[in-house]
């Protein structure tokens, strides 16, 4: 079976675009690189990623071809203009058996079986928290994917009662495929290590993490609000380190730090190069991921495969990445959320528990067992769009 994949959002940089569905598509492929069979994949790439791309472990793979995007796509308006304009006569020259697209939009008029991955539809959960373009662009591309893919990716089942509920999806359509995390990420106990890269970034030796975008429906300023009343109620409460990049409508972060007098307790660490992250988990004595609403939450199974005591939102998909490891409160509890904190930093049976059990629960959420999962997918895509003469 011949299929195709458009990777153009891969980003290969240590840079904040080698995140989120960034980091889903390359741990794909990555996995389909590792599979045997008879299955083989065309990769659409950005150009300006397709020499980075080339001597990476993907280039080496026999099976998957990387073929660079001739038009200048690392700007959103070319990427959308491409996939929309030029993308079917690709696939269609190519004699592509399924493509995906990994990233909530399809292209029209495609000449083969198509998969739709939706990640999540906080743009009709939370509109007020998007830029009114995207929102636009979000709910229109991606109810248009939704109807016409011959199979649909949910990333969680919380996104697949999402799909059903808000945009009419066809439940037997959809197949729930939980993203994989990399290898790398496990504890790291080594208090030399440790010591060592705290001093690289100038971290206090006691720290509660945050590690994700910057943006509203992380839940940030709940997350400030909690942590002003855990060093109201408990005396030496570690440092709050915020790492991440900034997305959009972040300004309101700030204001909070300065109206609760928090600037010599809070740092804001900016963008995380991928590599270090096993280390920033590691190290940290907590991890709080508060947020109001996610497709999956990898960085809480990241957190967990670390080993690390997690504190995270019981809403959502958040507690099926959180499983029985972490403690779930509710993001809008301030009171609650700071007690949780406090529990992980100082109850042993919490930490006891996220530094065996954690690991031990991250382990389900494989890249090789994601991309077994995709393949099936594929072939199921190919056998339903004959099924219905190949049309749509």
């Amino acid at each position: 079976m011949h299929v195709a994949i458009n990777a153009q959002l891969v980003s290969f940089s240590q840079s904040y675009r080698n995140a989120g569905i960034s980091r889903y598509i390359y741990n794909l492929l990555e996995g389909l690189a590792r599979q045997s069979g008879d299955d083989h994949y065309t990769v659409f790439v950005s150009r300006d990623e397709i020499a980075a791309a080339a001597v990476s472990s993907l280039g080496q793979a026999r099976h998957m071809r990387l073929v660079p995007v001739s038009w200048p796509t690392s700007q959103p308006p070319q990427r959308i203009a491409w996939e929309q304009l030029a993308l079917p006569e690709a696939l269609h020259s190519r004699k592509v058996d399924v493509f995906h697209a990994p990233a909530n939009v399809l292209p029209p008029r495609l000449p083969c079986a198509s998969v739709v991955t939706v990640h999540d539809l906080a743009f009709l959960r939370y509109p007020q928290f998007f830029r009114p373009t995207r929102r636009v662009y979000q709910r229109w591309f991606v109810r248009s994917s939704v109807g016409r893919a011959s199979r649909i990716v949910a990333v969680s089942e919380s996104t697949k009662r999402d799909l059903v509920e808000l945009l009419s999806a066809p439940q037997e359509h959809i197949d729930v495929i939980y993203s994989g995390i990399a290898e790398d990420f496990q504890p790291i106990r080594d208090e030399a290590t440790l010591a060592a890269f705290r001093a690289a970034h100038h971290l206090p030796e006691r720290y509660l993490l945050f590690l994700g975008t910057l943006e509203p429906r992380k839940n940030l300023v709940g997350l400030i609000k909690a942590y002003a009343l855990l060093r109201e109620r408990h005396e030496g409460t570690p440092h709050l380190v915020i790492a991440g990049a900034k997305g959009w409508y972040y300004h309101e972060l700030f204001e909070r730090v300065r109206a609760h007098r928090l600037e010599d307790a809070i740092t804001f660490a900016g963008y995380v190069a991928r590599e270090e992250q096993p280390l920033w988990y590691s190290s940290a004595e907590a991890f709080v991921y508060p947020s109001l609403y996610e497709g999956f939450g990898i960085p809480v199974v990241e957190a967990l495969a670390c080993g690390t005591p997690t504190v995270t939102s019981n809403v959502s998909s958040l507690p099926e990445a959180a499983g029985p490891v972490a403690l779930q409160v509710d993001p809008l509890d301030r009171a609650a959320l700071a007690h949780a904190m406090h529990q992980a930093l100082t109850d042993i049976s919490v930490r006891r528990r996220a530094a065996t059990e954690g690991p031990q629960w991250a382990q389900r959420f494989s890249i090789d067992t994601m991309a077994r999962a995709h393949s099936l997918t594929y072939h199921k895509a190919v056998e339903q769009h004959a099924a219905v003469g190949g049309s749509g």
